[in-house]
């Protein structure tokens, strides 16, 4: 009999909508055998024994042929970063130079483009120095296996002649968290064991002050349960277990580490995406790769049967993408279609996501089953619901005299339905950007956190700078505000949490010393502060650059109320009274004016700021003084023309937009953007004329607007992989482009309708035809998103807004030559699509 999900339909999935996620992380098997015999293993000691027929180790044609089909993926769906784990067994039985030798060979391979990151998971017996100097050379970060003290550890951690693991264990963690090598460490993999104590467990890992601690629950199913864990039972075992442990973690006044199953379940009571296969709906995006080259699902699928994993394809042969087509992978890429009945109807279904792949097997119905877990599940998130909102109630209600300090955002209902429609006005926007604002505190207080608790080597001058930014705040609060409100920080804040969770090298928190140093110099504060420098330029977000030399890392900032230097390597750099005129070693960010009929607008040119635009690739350099007089021209028209015809949205705009950003115009037409990290930014290239930029500003202030509402209101489920046709794109589009997408053009759409009634001659056709065409568009894109099943309640009254207003535009005539040349040109799209995308 064949067993889900044998018989998951792909070609009906597509024919839906459903497309596949590429693969971001490849686990790479390099040696199948381990120096260990650990009780609970499902390697070896569970219902797969394949590793008896494989090689002991992954030769040099495996490799190549691997770091091949990697870089093929990587290049084929323009993967911007993609995560390589080093697997077994052990994988340190595979020796320095076969390791030095594929992380060279993936990332030639994968090139520049692609950013590779490369991680290892060790039992930590045969970690040695000449280990850790090679993975401090390649940036390999480490995770270790520790499940306790000697006598915990030891219960399951054993050699083959029964002898334990943990001295040598603890001999390798005293290397890898030494000043030397502690920015390898990743954390640490504790296998939760019944039998130990589980705060006893806890403070044996922090002993180690581990960034992060991963307790996985013992692989089994419910054919093979695992220990303690009777089918059918409602005890929780489990959950007993792991609730002490997230009551001391979460009460403590400071995180001490990073949590992985509990910050999965707060992300996922809080409506975001879970980042793991072992918790939420999103979909799964790792693969592996066996010794013998054969392409495998998870691993951990060597616990339900013999051969669970397999996929049948090989690297030496076949494609990742010809894997992503397989029904065991889309099974793990189509959210909510993949759990049973039970599941779906659970409240926390959204949240746990089933609960790891592995552990719902039952032989003879295959995975579409809740996990064998599911008590244990419910009664932990049941738990850390309780604490966090009652957390989160008391928080709201404490008048907290600090700096920089929140306050709680809620959108009123009259305000939701207003946004739905289209529009809000200046009083919607600006309890949006005033939410954006907080965002950006949280986001500045969550890299002071996180640097502390990664133990980054910048933590204690970035506690210096939030302490300055903090003296700053309580005498000239406006200016602090002002700083905070620049777009790029809310971009570097977020990448520098992200990458110092991962414990990236690459994280930046001493840039924080760069925004204080641009707040005390905004005020006149007298202070002297180090700011980090990248090859010789220092950048003070909402000022400008300063360039020193191209060896210089770090510079100094003294600032005084007349004046402010920047110093390095004997180089003075003086920043003039006036920081938006350029100086010898000093490049301002300029600003561009405009005032129609008592509103004005004034937008700093960013064409600076490295965080300016995240993930663009066509991002532009410095404008030169005419291209920014031709702006300013340009700026002056369409500004008249949107206070004339299209008051509110120049209301809107104004109070929404704050920064423009040069792009590099495409080969052909123009472009522009903006980001969720950057809100207030717009990047655009030249505009040709005022209408499009007037325009422009319209569909993007209507994507600010959106963005910073799904701040605050979930719209959309967790991405199940689903695809769907837009008017406006090339590509498929998952639902939140969908509804992006959608918003957008509605804006566009109410544009053109207003101003063709300004408009005469082929102006006018071409109006008319423009609001035909982005009307019909939108309304084909909201009846998707209705029908799709992927928006939550609010998104469905949201979507159903937007829905209204394009009806109630339904009813606008609209010349017979204007709507000929709009369904041209949407059928000429369509075609395209289709072409390319079937």
């Amino acid at each position: 009999m064949r067993e889900w999900p044998s018989t998951l339909d792909i070609g009906g999935l597509m024919a839906d909508g459903w497309r596949p996620t590429p693969f971001r992380q490849f686990i790479l098997k390099i040696h199948s055998r381990c120096d260990l015999a650990c009780k609970y293993c499902y390697m070896y000691e569970m219902a797969d024994s394949s590793w008896q027929t494989r090689p002991k180790q992954m030769s040099r044609e495996i490799f190549t042929a691997t770091a091949e089909r990697i870089a093929q993926h990587a290049h084929r769906h323009n993967l911007a970063h993609i995560e390589l784990i080093l697997h077994g067994g052990e994988p340190l039985l595979a020796g320095r130079e076969a390791i030095r030798e594929l992380v060279t060979l993936v990332r030639s391979a994968v090139g520049p483009a692609t950013r590779t990151t490369v991680g290892l998971q060790t039992n930590g017996t045969l970690l040695d120095l000449r280990h850790l100097r090679l993975f401090d050379e390649l940036g390999v970060r480490v995770g270790v296996s520790l499940d306790g003290d000697e006598t915990m550890h030891d219960r399951g951690r054993r050699r083959a002649d029964g002898r334990g693991s943990h001295a040598d264990v603890l001999r390798a963690l005293g290397l890898l968290g030494s000043p030397t090598f502690r920015h390898l460490f990743s954390g640490l993999l504790c296998t939760v064991d019944l039998r130990n104590d589980p705060i006893g467990a806890y403070e044996a890992l922090l002993a180690f002050d581990p960034p992060a601690v991963d307790f996985l629950l013992p692989h089994g199913n419910w054919s093979a349960p695992p220990p303690g864990r009777t089918p059918d039972t409602e005890a929780t075992p489990y959950a007993d277990w792991l609730i002490p442990i997230f009551d001391r973690w979460y009460a403590a006044s400071r995180r001490p580490t990073w949590v992985r199953t509990f910050n999965e379940i707060i992300r996922g009571l809080l409506g975001r995406s879970s980042s793991s296969e072992q918790m939420g709906l999103s979909p799964v995006a790792m693969v592996v790769v066996e010794t013998d080259g054969g392409i495998e699902q998870s691993d951990a699928l060597k616990s339900a049967y013999r051969g669970a994993p397999e996929t049948g394809l090989h690297v030496a042969r076949d494609s990742f993408d010809d894997v992503l087509l397989l029904p065991s992978i889309a099974a793990r890429q189509i959210g909510e279609l993949a759990l049973s009945p039970t599941c779906r109807a659970c409240p926390v279904s959204r949240v746990c996501g089933g609960g790891h792949y592995a552990h719902r097997y039952r032989s003879g119905h295959g995975f579409a089953n809740p996990s064998v877990y599911s008590p244990d599940l419910l009664r932990l998130i049941g738990h850390i619901k309780g604490t966090v909102e009652a957390d989160l109630r008391a928080r709201s209600k404490r008048q907290r005299k600090g700096t920089m300090n929140l306050r709680e955002h809620r959108i009123a209902a009259g305000t939701f339905s207003e946004l739905a429609a289209g529009g809000g006005g200046t009083t919607a926007v600006a309890e949006l950007s005033a939410a954006q604002h907080s965002k950006h505190i949280l986001l500045v207080r969550g890299v002071l956190e996180t640097a502390r608790a990664s133990g980054h080597p910048d933590a204690a001058a970035t506690r210096r700078a939030y302490d300055l930014l903090a003296t700053v705040q309580r005498r000239y609060p406006g200016v602090v505000n002002a700083v905070l409100r620049h777009p790029s920080v809310g971009a570097w804040a977020r990448r520098t949490v992200k990458l110092l969770d991962a414990g990236d090298r690459d994280a930046a928190p001493g840039q924080l010393a760069a925004l204080a140093a641009a707040a005390a110099i905004r005020s006149g504060t007298a202070c002297e502060i180090d700011v980090p420098a990248v090859e010789g330029v220092v950048t003070l977000p909402s000022l400008g650059q300063a360039i020193l030399s191209p060896t210089v890392s770090v510079a100094t900032v003294e600032c005084g109320p007349d004046d402010t230097e920047i110093t390095a390597d004997g180089i003075i750099v003086r920043i003039p009274g006036d920081p938006r005129q350029d100086a010898p070693g000093w490049r301002g960010l300029r600003s561009l004016f405009s005032e129609a009929d008592g509103i004005s607008l004034r937008l700093v040119i960013d064409d600076l700021d490295p965080y300016r635009m995240p993930g663009t690739g066509n991002i532009g350099g410095r404008l030169t003084e005419a291209e920014t007089e031709r702006w300013q021209s340009t700026l002056h028209e369409a500004w008249d023309l949107l206070v004339r015809h299209h008051r509110t949205v120049a209301e809107e705009v104004a109070t929404a937009i704050t920064v423009l950003t040069p792009l590099v115009a495409p080969a052909r037409g123009q472009s522009s953007s903006s980001s969720r990290e950057t809100f207030g930014c717009v990047a655009l290239s030249t505009p040709p004329d005022a209408s499009w930029l007037a325009v422009t500003l319209t569909h993007e202030t209507q994507h600010a607007k959106l963005s910073a509402l799904l701040d605050l209101v979930p719209l959309t489920l967790p991405d199940d992989g689903s695809r769907y046709y837009a008017p406006w794109r090339e590509d498929p589009r998952p639902v939140p482009g969908l509804l992006q997408g959608a918003y957008a053009f509605l804006g566009v759409a109410g544009f053109w309708m207003r101003q063709r009634e300004w408009e005469s001659g082929a102006a006018a056709l071409r109006a008319n035809a423009e609001f035909f065409q982005w009307r019909e568009a939108s309304h084909l894109v909201t009846a998707t998103l209705l029908g799709s099943g992927r928006l939550t309640p609010a998104g469905e009254n949201f979507t159903a807004g937007m829905a209204q207003r394009l009806d109630d535009w339904s009813r606008e005539s609209v010349p017979a030559r204007a709507r000929a040349m709009s369904r041209e040109r949407s059928d000429d799209h369509y075609a395209r699509w289709l072409e390319r995308n079937g």
